[in-house]
């Protein structure tokens, strides 16, 4: 090589170089979207199942989180709030959060940890190979509704009568009222709808429940229901009323049972998605899965506290006993 090539050799590597490093340490950026309170980076278990990929904050990846603090109605702007941030990928929970997300950007990759049906809610034409920029992991909210109420039924024998407290406008809380209702037929039960618009109705929704003569309390899992679950816990344990939740958590903080996904499959397996996606591939390769873990929790603590006997067979069917 002659020195002139050679010189023109180096000075071409002293240009690629750094920029091939530059690539190597690109910061991504994650944002991530809830119903909820807006939680520390450090407190939200998606960064912890991400960090043992080998994302570190500040380092490799930064994290952009809002919460709608329980209203519901301020999805719309925060999704465009953040999708102004320019985020690689969206992350979110919920299927109100999901339409959100999805009517912000038709271009940024959007991984859901919990969602209903997309189909139903138009955000794909196929669960195997998704159609648009969303993808993530769904939840049959209307099949495991008419579970907890079939478990619900086993818990109290004598009860008759059954409030559902759900969200008004939950895109598929239609569907699941009809499979509860459904179910509740089968069983020979009658259901008390107790639609709710935010916390502040959820005391109403109980006393309506206490004046139709509802003894039990079937709680829909939208993550409003969620976020305002301590104010749920609370009205049952005022008013002795067995209630069946969707989480498992839920019961830790003194829901009486809970019947559904295991929260923490979901988050490492969005953090999975959120990698591949990180890494070039297309979300067109990365179908809606359902979960594949299901978790019975009861506290035993609040049954004793509002008179509920937990029968032996109901018990050794359970994942999770406080005692």
């Amino acid at each position: 090589m002659r020195r002139r090539e050679f010189i023109a050799f180096l000075s071409g590597a002293a240009t690629i170089w750094p920029l091939a490093i530059n690539a190597q340490q690109r910061i991504r950026r994650v944002a991530v979207l809830s119903v909820g309170v807006t939680p520390q980076s450090r407190d939200f278990e998606l960064v912890h199942e991400l960090a043992k990929l080998g994302y570190t904050e500040g380092n490799n990846i930064i994290y952009d989180i809002r919460g709608a603090e329980g209203d519901s109605s301020r999805l719309p702007q925060l999704a465009l709030e953040l999708v102004a941030k320019k985020p690689d990928v969206l992350v979110g929970s919920s299927s109100k959060v999901a339409v959100a997300l999805a009517n912000a950007t038709r271009e940024i990759p959007i991984v859901m940890m919990v969602v209903g049906d997309p189909i139903a809610l138009g955000l794909s034409g196929s669960m195997s190979r998704p159609s648009r920029n969303i993808t993530g992991f769904t939840m049959s909210t209307a099949v495991l509704a008419a579970k907890r109420l079939d478990l619900l039924r086993e818990l109290v024998p004598g009860v008759r009568k059954v409030a559902f407290l759900l969200v008004r406008d939950n895109p598929i809380s239609k569907g699941t009222g009809e499979e509860v209702q459904k179910a509740a037929d089968k069983l020979g039960l009658k259901i008390v709808s107790l639609p709710v618009a935010s916390g502040a109705d959820i005391t109403t929704a109980f006393t309506i429940a206490e004046k139709e003569g509802a003894t039990a309390v079937l709680i829909d899992g939208d993550p409003l229901l969620v976020w305002f679950s301590g104010t749920i816990v609370d009205e049952c344990l005022v008013r002795d009323l067995p209630a069946i939740h969707p989480w498992p958590f839920e019961v830790r903080i003194g829901a009486l049972i809970s019947y559904g996904p295991a929260i923490i499959e979901n988050y490492s397996r969005s953090a999975l998605y959120v990698d591949r996606i990180l890494k070039g591939v297309n979300i067109s390769e990365l179908p809606f899965e359902e979960p594949t873990q299901f978790k019975l929790a009861i506290n035993l603590r609040t049954a004793r506290s509002i008179g509920i006997t937990v029968s032996p067979v109901l018990l050794t069917r359970a994942d999770e006993v406080i005692e």
